[in-house]
């Protein structure tokens, strides 16, 4: 009898979760460290911020900010982790935590820090909120794919007596697979003809040319309205699989 099996893909984690994971304790102290002048300026610079702020934009933004890798780090996973409603539900649980650990890496200096810094950097930034929704929007419309693949080869024709071949029959085999409602993979699989193989690569040639048009039409209604996404990302260079 064939066992279950349980695919995990990960979870939300908690937020008394998160105030006791060493890495996210280890960018909190790094916060806590930041100076007033930085943390205003960066607060700043992302209430000025248009378009859409992506992980490239906002990498920038805190490079150019902070200067300093380590807490540019820390300062990007926070504001995409947080949300200005769970901060004070955070802090609580950082406190709570540095009351119960002798050995809490955050002492109550920086928790003293992190209550006047947290509430004046996670704030609903528009771009990284319009950023947010269009991500949230691009795995709502379906199925997100996750490989494609077009595998060609050839079947043997044997004789009654399985002894010699006489022949060849060459197949094409369309294999997807995407992401379900569920979160899990869900394959499938078709042969197709040599003239199916054809008409896809025509819809495809076509479907180039059809976003290109859209692409150009949207930069013209709106300059820069096109966030940078999986969805939307143009391709650096063709396909080189076989």
């Amino acid at each position: 009898m064939l066992e279950s099996v349980i695919y995990f893909r990960g979870f939300p984690t908690s937020l008394h979760g998160l105030a006791a994971d060493s890495d996210a304790l280890a960018d909190f102290k790094l916060v806590a460290n930041l100076p007033e002048e930085k943390v205003n300026a960066l607060r700043q610079r992302l209430l000025e911020a248009r378009g859409f702020l992506d992980p490239k934009a906002l990498t920038a933004i805190v490079h150019e900010v902070l200067r300093d890798e380590n807490a540019a780090g820390s300062i990007q996973r926070a504001l995409r982790n947080l949300s200005p409603e769970n901060v004070k539900q955070l802090l609580s649980a950082l406190s709570e935590q540095q009351r119960e650990q002798k050995d809490f890496p955050l002492d109550k200096g920086d928790l003293g820090r992190l209550h006047q810094i947290l509430p004046t950097l996670i704030q609903p930034y528009p771009a990284l909120a319009r950023f947010k929704k269009a991500e949230r929007l691009s795995k709502l419309t379906g199925q997100q794919l996750e490989s494609m693949e077009l595998i060609c080869d050839f079947r043997p024709i044997f004789d009654e007596d399985r002894r010699q071949i006489e022949g060849m029959m060459p197949y094409t085999r369309l294999r997807v697979i995407a992401t379900g409602a569920d979160g899990l993979p869900r394959s499938f699989e078709a042969e197709l003809t040599q003239q199916q193989v054809s008409d896809l690569a025509e819809k495809a040639s076509k479907a180039k040319v059809k976003l290109d048009v859209l692409r150009n039409s949207a930069e013209k209604w709106v300059p820069g309205g096109l966030p940078d996404l999986p969805l939307t990302r143009v391709p650096r260079k063709e396909s080189s699989d076989a």
